[in-house]
């Protein structure tokens, strides 16, 4: 299935009106020498039971329980809870920065397609990396001052959202982190929702259950006009409710490609082909 790419998004992107934003999905395609790849949300839950200490059974099956749910928010709070603060860390270093994970080319495309601002919930440094020698300018989400400044000069910036795995200390992980962030940056919040508010949103590399995406959400719902909508590109598949409900509730449109998630590439080199082709026939540089 080929994403028919719509016009006004097109124009969105083409003119620098848009905002993308990075998922899990994304960090997924890239790959270390070894040609292993980030792991997804349920691998990196169901690993990462084995750090619990002397866990009861019932612990245990809670957590399976809400992973096999797709709670994984509940999940990963359970078991962040219930292990040692610094086997955690160090189990997270273990899977997102010590691997040492290459920029794939579905990373340079959507380089390629120079959006002013990126936002991430990864915090891994894969597709910061990638930018570091082009001038990018990277912000986490307690750094609102420094994302003020940039959104307002020429340079490219990258919104680490839930922070980087350099300060595991200050990542955004667990619903409570979440809540926390929250209460100690409202400011940052603020600066999402006025994103929301003048840009065209595309999110890229999640899927409509995944916890980093429904985090952001909570906060920036009913941000823009049914005339304006936000789009989320997602794997075929998805139930025609749930597209409803995303449509209704959040204002985003769902834009589906498949059969498999290896097809994504091929419609991200498409989006930038168009995206590329309109700036040509506007002079836009």
């Amino acid at each position: 299935m080929q994403i028919n790419w719509p016009s006004n998004l097109i124009e969105e992107i083409a003119y620098r009106r848009s905002t993308l934003f990075l998922g899990a999905g994304i960090s997924a395609t890239a790959k270390n020498e070894k040609g292993e790849s980030p792991k997804r949300w349920g691998e990196f839950l169901n690993d990462a039971i084995e750090l619990l200490n002397n866990p009861a059974q019932t612990k245990v099956d809670f957590i399976q329980k809400m992973i096999e749910q797709n709670n994984y928010l509940l999940a990963l709070q359970a078991i962040h809870d219930a292990c040692d603060p610094g086997h955690y860390a160090n189990y997270i270093r273990q899977v997102y920065s010590r691997p040492n994970y290459k920029a794939s080319s579905v990373h340079e495309l959507i380089k390629e397609i120079d959006s002013k601002i990126v936002i991430t919930t990864n915090f891994d440094k894969i597709y910061e990396n990638l930018c570091n020698d082009h001038g990018y300018t990277v912000a986490h989400y307690g750094e609102s001052k420094k994302i003020l400044s940039n959104i307002k000069c020429a340079e490219n910036l990258i919104i680490k959202a839930h922070g980087s795995v350099d300060d595991i200390d200050r990542i955004v992980f667990t619903q409570k982190q979440y809540y926390e962030a929250k209460k100690t940056h409202p400011e940052f919040y603020n600066i999402l929702n006025a994103l929301f508010l003048t840009n065209t949103v595309v999110f890229l590399g999640y899927s409509l259950n995944d916890p980093d995406i429904n985090l952001i959400l909570e906060t920036v719902a009913n941000t823009s006009s049914p005339s304006s909508p936000h789009y989320v590109v997602v794997k075929q598949g998805v139930d025609f409710e749930v597209k409803q409900y995303w449509r209704e509730c959040y204002n985003i449109v769902t834009l589906e490609y498949g059969p498999e998630y290896d097809n994504l590439e091929e419609n991200i080199a498409n989006l930038v082909d168009q995206v590329l082709s309109f700036r040509q026939s506007k002079l836009i540089y």
